[in-house]
Parts: C-alpha cells; sequence; structure tokens
C-alpha cells in the first residue's frame, strides 16, 4: 500500500516538479497539498502550471498547512522563513518532514542526506531531514569516490548556475536577458564549500568555490580542479567516481555518467533513464589529468529535479528501505 503524502508549496517549481513526480509512485500517494494565502481553497488545476511538461492531473483543493490531513510523509517546498515555522511542527505530529528548504541544513538531530553517499547520518533521523543545496549534488556526486580512493586535499569549483535555481520569478521575469543579468548570487559560494566537506566529511579539505548566475533555463554546470594525495591516473579516476545506484524506483541507471566531450544541457540535462529515473544522473566529461595528483572536469545535473524534487523523492524512497519511514 502507497504511503500517504503531502506537498508544503503549491504553486513554486519545485512543488510542481513534485506534483509531476509522485503522479503514480508505487510508493506515494499524494493526497494534499498546502500552499500560501493566494492559493488556498483554490483547486490544482487553477494554478498555473510553470513547467513545459504536461500538468500532472490531480482532483486536490489548496489547503494551509495548519489544516493539512494526516499524512505519512511531507515533501516540504516551502521558502526557507516559512519552513522555520511550520517544519518542525508537523514532525511533532508524527509526520515525517523531507525538506528541501535551507533552513534546517547541517542541524544536529536532522540530516542532510544524498542517498548514495549516506553513511552514519540516519542515526540522527528522528522524523526531519534535508536534501541539499541544488549546486553540490554535480560537485559532490563525482568527488565522493575520488576522495574514498585517492584522498581529496585542495579543491576549486566554478558553477555556472541555470535561472531556474531562484525560482519560477527570474525563470519568468522578461526583463531579464544575458546582457543584464546579476551572475552574484548571495551566500551561494559559503552553502557550496560548507556542505561539501560536511557530506564527505572532510572539514580539513581545502576548498574554494566562484558560483555564478547564467542565462540558462535549467541545469547546473559546474567546472572542478581536484587535487589528492594519492598518484592515479585517468582511468582509475574514472572508476572511482562510478558510485553504485541503489536500484530504488527513483535511482538512476547510473549516478555518474561518464562522456567524452564537455556535458551540455541539450543533450545530458536528463540523463538517468526513463520514468522517475530521469534527470536523475550527474553528466561528467571533458576529464584531463593535469598531473598524477591533480584531475579536472565539468559535471551537469538538472537542479529542479535531481537537484531539488527528484532528490527528495529518492531521499524519501531510501528513508522507506531503510524502515524509518512506515504508515501513521
Amino acid at each position: 500500500m502507497a504511503l500517504k503524502c503531502a506537498i508544503l508549496g503549491a504553486s513554486g517549481l519545485v512543488s510542481q516538479r513534485l506534483q509531476q513526480r509522485l503522479f503514480s509512485h508505487p510508493d506515494f500517494e499524494l493526497v494534499a497539498i498546502a500552499g500560501s494565502e493566494n492559493t488556498i481553497g483554490k483547486h490544482l488545476s487553477q494554478l498555473e502550471w510553470r513547467l513545459e511538461e504536461p500538468r500532472s492531473e490531480y482532483d486536490l483543493v489548496v489547503s494551509s498547512i495548519s489544516k493539512l490531513p494526516k499524512v505519512d510523509v511531507a515533501f516540504s517546498a516551502l521558502p526557507s522563513e516559512i519552513a522555520q515555522k511550520t517544519e518542525r511542527e508537523l514532525v511533532k505530529k508524527g509526520i515525517h518532514v523531507l525538506s528541501n528548504a535551507s533552513s534546517f541544513r547541517m542541524l544536529n538531530g536532522i540530516p542532510m542526506i544524498i542517498p548514495e553517499l549516506e553513511r552514519e547520518d540516519l542515526k540522527d533521523y528522528s522524523g526531519h531531514a534535508c536534501a541539499t543545496n541544488c549546486t553540490i549534488v554535480p560537485v559532490v556526486l563525482p568527488l565522493a569516490g575520488i576522495d574514498r580512493e585517492m584522498h581529496l586535499s585542495q579543491v576549486e569549483i566554478h558553477s555556472e548556475q541555470a535561472l531556474s535555481g531562484a525560482g519560477w520569478r527570474l525563470l519568468h521575469d522578461a526583463s531579464i536577458n544575458a546582457e543584464n543579468l546579476d551572475p552574484f548570487i548571495p551566500g551561494e559560494e559559503e552553502k557550496v564549500i560548507s556542505e561539501l566537506k560536511h557530506l564527505l566529511q572532510r572539514p580539513d579539505l581545502l576548498a574554494k568555490a566562484t558560483c555564478n548566475r547564467v542565462f540558462k533555463k535549467d541545469g547546473h554546470l559546474v567546472h572542478i580542479k581536484a587535487k589528492f594525495s594519492h598518484p592515479s591516473t585517468l582511468e582509475e579516476v574514472k572508476r572511482a567516481m562510478q558510485l553504485t545506484t541503489l536500484e530504488l524506483p527513483s535511482s538512476p541507471n547510473k549516478v555518474v555518467e561518464i562522456i567524452d566531450a564537455m556535458p551540455n544541457r541539450e543533450e545530458h540535462l536528463f540523463a538517468g533513464g526513463t520514468g522517475l529515473s530521469r534527470a536523475m544522473a550527474v553528466t561528467v566529461g571533458n576529464i584531463s589529468m593535469n598531473n598524477p595528483n591533480e584531475v579536472s572536469f565539468s559535471a551537469l545535473s538538472h537542479n529542479t529535479i535531481r537537484g531539488a524534487a527528484g532528490g527528495l523523492i529518492l531521499l524519501a524512497e531510501y528513508l522507506l528501505l531503510k524502515g524509518h519511514i512506515s504508515e501513521c
């Protein structure tokens, strides 16, 4: 029997990606959506659909969070300031809350998890968990195996982040173009560095990040230079990058798909497979050994799917697999 779930947030890009990916999900049944004052009381079909793919057809009316029915899992696509006020209250009611908001990341007792990298974080799980910043996904997934096998000593990151990473308003702002787009993303470089160290469990790692917004609809492309302690070959580095897939409904065929050329949004944005696996892989290419202790490469992932909604649902599938989520 599918577990009953709700989405917190009704009209944003992450909420609509969640709606899309929960439709006919084998493990979770979407039974409620909570929204803002502007959307409460409206049928879901009345809200503007902001994705290019067809709308997922649900017979649901948007409720307030306070009137959310009893569900097993709530997927939060709330803004951080609202998430801070509401998510803990739902956890107290016995609802598992899996959050895309940044409010609780790296706090004690609220694990921040990428399922393919999970080590001991679930020991702290008590009904509330977080996904990561969307930019860290194409950074940490290729680097995790390198760190395990070669021991990273220094990492430099340069990102080219799509408009959708800032939400639908920037994406649909007709006044924004490539010439007047402000590339600066406040606080992003600090988040990327701190989350990288946390996920790798490497507080000692030397890391530098330069993060920029670019005039692209979707997809975060990162360029990385990584130094490591143990001399290695190109083939050894490629093997180390290839993490084991979890074989869950949202798992990609390959967690890291390696190509020879530079990853591009036209060909590689939706890598991972079909159905729920689509857009769940990180594509890594343009790999070169600068010397036996240093590699450079570029990596691309879909920021609102793998980096947000899809990653959150994969986390729920993983918690279910591990026995941490059950019917209320």
